[in-house]
């Protein structure tokens, strides 16, 4: 994250995939920049997936953290 906008990687990332079908919750680890704009950027960007509202976790944030609320999403 920077200032609150996904890094050029992501992006490439995002482009470069169909995300039909899918839905997608975006999350991070950052020291300091929230979402922000990012995840409406995104899903603006590739215009394919059912895109939630993600996650910010802080850079030290332990892996058990981050399961933690993946499990909690009650994905399939």
């Amino acid at each position: 994250m920077w200032w609150g906008i996904a890094a050029w990687p992501v992006n490439n990332f995002v482009k470069g995939n169909d995300f039909s079908g899918k839905t997608v919750i975006p999350f991070c680890t950052s020291a300091s920049s929230g979402l922000g704009q990012s995840g409406d950027l995104l899903a603006d960007m590739v215009g394919t997936g059912n895109w939630q509202d993600g996650k910010r976790f802080s850079s030290g944030a332990s892996s058990s953290k981050v399961e933690s609320w993946v499990n909690g999403l009650d994905l399939k």
